[in-house]
């Protein structure tokens, strides 16, 4: 067969389905791929085993996958609008924030985001239910953007004791409104217990759905849950991966630009304070980790599995003592813009990689041409079609379990030592097991 038409059937398959799929996304914070911290893995070790195994073996991996704009709220809300920036720019005051600087807005006009995302697309067009879960953009709306059903949302919030602005989880024990935890609630997995428990109530209902499922981790201040704490496996690297540009001398760097060029260099205490972070980075990833297991899991025990996509990402990378910068991200260099990308569901080869470049821009599309719905023409990808046919093969069917009713899931710990658990209900630890 021609290449050409065996696209081109891969295409009218991947658009023209009768029965529209599910899709769950899953989007950390901060989360680097160049140095190691997510797929494909640098050096071989990763503090998410459960995501290598369910995600990345058994479905494929970009290897040139990038984000336009290295910062949290205009990365996010260029995923949401499948725009990029210069399209959804903001110059001047913030009127969302009240007037205030653009530091507060990252010159994000929220209201052309929070109007044109493609949760409103896929509820208006696709009659998708749609539950967002976590982190949605730094700057966040004062009511639910047109859209979503289901709404547990912050702007990043706190790992400890966090709080989410709610809607239409009543029925899952959260009033509409603001939910605040208590210090015994871990931020990554009332995310988790929240988004699984909405998924079983919504997949009995018999419609599509998307999961958003959105994590602080790994953003600063690093705090990882109490049960993966002290947590180090033997496998791991002592430290941060040191770049031939890690630490360098003043006169490597005087032709680079100010936040560069005048950085001092690192001292012996910076260093263990560079790995201190490096580590408990890595930490925090491993909550979202058992979050990803469970969720595929729990999509997998409801019959799904064959139905349903998973993405996984980042909104952009991260720095660890690259050009002597202690720790940031907003460069315009390889660690902070490249990002992971991984794609499981049927019909994806698994163990596969795709190396076609990409940015998050063309997610939106993506999500819109799985629904069998063209992408708007206010997005600039319009991809979505050409993007999927590097995606998809011809696999036997995924293998279903039976599914067997619950009470309760959990979220835990890896060593027997200091194994925790969240309550579905509650989302607060339960003893140990």
């Amino acid at each position: 067969m021609k290449f050409a038409l065996y696209v081109a059937t891969l295409v009218a398959v991947a658009c023209a389905s009768k029965k529209r799929p599910n899709i769950v996304w899953f989007l950390t914070d901060d989360q680097d791929q160049v140095l190691g911290a997510s797929f494909p893995n640098v050096g071989g070790a990763t503090p998410m085993p459960k995501t290598k195994r369910l995600m990345e073996e058994q479905g494929a991996t970009a290897t040139n996958w990038y984000i336009h704009t290295p910062i949290c709220s205009p990365s996010r809300s260029e995923l949401l609008t499948g725009q990029y920036f210069h399209n959804i720019k903001l110059v001047g005051k913030n009127p969302v924030s009240g007037g205030k600087s653009y530091c507060d807005g990252m010159h994000v006009n929220y209201t052309h985001v929070n109007a044109n995302t493609f949760a409103k697309v896929l509820k208006e067009e696709g009659d998708y239910t749609v539950g967002m879960f976590g982190k949605y953009v730094n700057e966040m709306p004062k009511e639910v953007p047109p859209g979503f059903d289901a709404w547990m949302a912050n702007g990043g919030g706190n790992y400890i004791a966090p709080s989410f602005m709610t809607s239409g989880l009543s029925d899952l024990g959260m009033e509409d409104g603001m939910w605040h935890g208590g210090v015994d609630n871990y931020t990554t997995a009332v995310v988790g217990n929240m988004s699984i428990a909405w998924i079983k109530k919504v997949a009995a209902q018999g419609k599509p759905f998307m999961a958003y499922i959105a994590p602080k981790a790994a953003h600063e201040p690093f705090i990882p849950a109490p049960w993966h704490l002290d947590h180090w496996d033997p496998s791991w690297p002592s430290h941060e991966p040191r770049t031939p540009n890690w630490n360098i001398s003043a006169e490597l760097r005087k032709n680079h630009h100010g936040n560069i060029a005048t950085e001092p260099m690192i001292s012996e205490a910076s260093s263990k304070v560079i790995t201190d972070i490096f580590k408990n980075r890595w930490r925090t990833l491993m909550s979202v980790d058992d979050v990803i297991g469970e969720v595929i899991e729990s999509v997998d025990s409801l019959g799904l599995l064959d139905n349903t996509y998973f993405f996984y990402s980042s909104d952009h990378g991260f720095q660890l003592g690259q050009f002597n910068i202690p720790m940031d991200k907003r460069h315009v260099y390889e660690w902070d813009t490249k990002i992971h990308l991984l794609a499981r569901g049927p019909g994806i080869q698994p163990a596969s990689t795709f190396s076609a470049p990409g940015t998050q821009v063309d997610i939106a599309p993506t999500f819109l041409g799985l629904a069998g719905i063209p992408a708007t023409g206010a997005m600039d990808a319009g991809r979505s079609c050409h993007f999927w046919s590097q995606l998809r093969k011809t696999v036997p069917p995924v293998r279903r379990r039976i599914w067997k009713p619950w009470e309760t899931w959990r979220l835990t710990g890896r060593s027997g030592a200091s194994r925790s658990s969240l309550s579905i209900t509650t989302a607060k630890r339960t003893p140990n097991v």
